[in-house]
């Protein structure tokens, strides 16, 4: 088997990124206050204006993962000719989740959270490959994996349980990608 020339290069242009952007810590930070910001909401408003609440403020999330990364010395909009373009597709890509939530909020709203978390959880998983991180995989199966359990196990949507097994989740993540930067930074 030959392997293609210029796998070396890629390789090395990926790391360069994980370490421009410091593996885009801020970003599962960033998702950890927002399911706590959740947790609170449904606790205290009615369903649907906790949820709508919880929709809006899905905006801040990418601005305030942006500040934390640039406070971690990370640049989220680092620049790759190579990669640039896989990552804004990522990005894109949860465009495409927001009309099953939407459809899940006005038919069974007591689902929404089970769905923003598992969804907008599973586009980490790419992350885990870009940024050579465990992190991020972890955040995307434990999801899947801890919050299905529960719905099949409990036999309900597990609505003022989701946000807090989502926060637990990102906690995790947040601390493995904290020691995965500390590693990358000593390495200079």
């Amino acid at each position: 088997m030959t392997l293609d020339p210029t796998l070396p290069d890629f390789v090395s242009e990926r790391r360069r990124l994980s370490r421009a952007t410091m593996k885009g810590i801020g970003m599962p930070v960033a998702g950890l206050l927002y399911w706590i910001a959740v947790a609170v909401l449904l606790r205290t408003l009615p369903m649907k204006t906790a949820l709508l609440w919880c929709f809006i403020m899905t905006g801040p999330v990418f601005p305030l993962g942006y500040a934390i990364t640039r406070a971690f010395g990370g640049d989220l909009f680092a620049k790759s000719t190579t990669l640039t373009p896989i990552g804004i597709q990522l990005a894109a890509l949860q465009l495409f989740y927001w009309p099953i939530v939407v459809v899940v909020y006005r038919f069974t709203p007591e689902w929404t959270p089970f769905t923003l978390a598992v969804l907008f959880g599973s586009h980490f998983l790419p992350y885990g490959w870009m940024y050579e991180s465990r992190a991020y995989p972890f955040l995307t199966v434990s999801l899947g994996v801890v919050l299905s359990a529960g719905a099949i196990i409990t036999g309900s949507a597990m609505y003022l349980v989701v946000p807090i097994v989502a926060a637990a989740c990102y906690l995790v993540a947040a601390v493995m990608l904290a020691m995965e930067v500390t590693v990358l930074r000593r390495a200079g």
